[in-house]
């Protein structure tokens, strides 16, 4: 996540505008069809350690080099080299997670969006306090080695409890073509539903510093600040799941949760722009706030409709995983195409408008939910 925030560096660096910009992020997700193509065998036939070996490393060696990318060309191809590597690593990962969790009888999918979230909030952070003083290339370079010596310190320590070739065949399916378009004819409300409700995270990601930096004209530090608010909120709620649970039942929280960080985000980052031409910091204050209601509006949505889906399907949970998945990258590409040139043919004060309303439309899936609180 080092890299998002710092998206408007990037883009300059690439002379390119908005719409072009966005269009390169989307067609990333070329490389995460391949991937659900391809990786689900391999886990098959190599085993997990090999799988999230190369996956993490192709990774970070891609986002390391991004920063050198003075074409556009080049940086497009690396984009989907990165976006496989991502999706190779997630695959093998989850396939890992189910596995071991249908072990021990205990959910480890859900700490995972956790520690993911805080590993992005982490990142923020620490690229707030450094970028006036590093240079886009150090600061991703260093923060992608220590990633990355982490991580392969972490697969050394998990190395016993990997699962080895040959073994749990279904942990995470392969899709061939033909299997490709069966996915859309699985649970499409509820695929329908996550895709409304988790594109306000994707967008915030790659335009939340560019708004604030383009439009509110804020530096390149203080443009980090709408990322790490989000990230933020959503921790803050998650880590509070079960109180709100014991509060509203899953259809309460489909029903409020969307509404509030759909309005106050749409709101806040409207009325946000619109003070920023007499009141920089009062206008960077309110987006602000609806970058948090964003996050708390979101935060708990995607886990609650994944447990919905687990409950109205016989298939195994991988099955589940990976065809929701692939469906979410193919709607996620045409979300992010949409509002890349909205962004570009308007402002992208008006594009991040799209995923305020997507959010806000999830309302209307509440009845999916249960009506009874846990």
């Amino acid at each position: 996540m080092a890299i998002a925030t710092r998206f408007p560096e990037l883009r300059d660096q690439l002379d390119i505008n908005n719409g072009t910009f966005g269009t390169i992020l989307s067609l990333g997700g070329i490389g995460s069809l391949l991937g659900f193509i391809l990786v689900g065998n391999w886990v098959h036939s190599y085993g997990v350690k090999p799988i999230v070996t190369f996956g993490s490393t192709g990774l970070f060696a891609s986002l390391a080099l991004f920063p050198h990318m003075h074409n556009a060309n080049y940086f497009l191809l690396l984009n989907i080299f990165a976006s496989f590597c991502w999706t190779s690593f997630h695959i093998a990962n989850n396939a890992q997670a189910i596995h071991r969790q249908e072990e021990v009888g205990e959910l480890i999918l859900p700490k995972l969006h956790g520690l993911w979230s805080l590993g992005a909030l982490v990142t923020s952070l620490v690229a707030i306090v450094i970028t006036p003083f590093v240079t886009l290339c150090w600061h991703i370079g260093v923060t992608v080695f220590v990633m990355w010596l982490f991580t392969m310190y972490g697969i050394v320590k998990s190395t016993p409890f990997f699962i080895d070739k040959n073994e749990e065949a279904d942990a995470f399916p392969s899709f061939s073509i033909k299997e490709i378009a069966k996915t859309f004819h699985f649970q499409p409300v509820i695929v329908l539903a996550m895709v409304l409700a988790m594109q306000v995270e994707f967008s915030i990601q790659d335009w939340s510093a560019i708004y604030a930096k383009d439009t509110l004209k804020m530096s390149a530090s203080a443009s980090i600040w709408g990322y790490a608010v989000f990230i933020g909120a959503m921790i803050i709620v998650r880590f509070n799941a079960k109180r709100l649970s014991a509060i509203w039942s899953e259809r309460q929280l489909i029903s409020k949760l969307p509404i509030l960080g759909g309005v106050g985000f749409g709101v806040c980052i409207s009325l946000g722009t619109w003070l920023s031409h007499t009141n920089q910091i009062l206008g960077f204050i309110v987006s602000l706030v609806g970058f948090a209601l964003a996050g708390f509006g979101s935060s708990i949505l995607a886990p609650t409709l994944f447990g919905i889906s687990f409950r109205n399907s016989s298939l195994p949970s991988s099955v589940v995983v990976a065809r929701i998945g692939l469906t979410q990258v193919i709607a996620t590409f045409i979300a992010k195409f949409i509002i890349a040139w909205v962004a570009q043919a308007t402002s992208v004060t008006i594009a991040m408008l799209i995923p305020a309303l997507m959010l806000l439309a999830t309302a209307k899936f509440s009845y999916l939910g249960k009506a009874t609180k846990d």
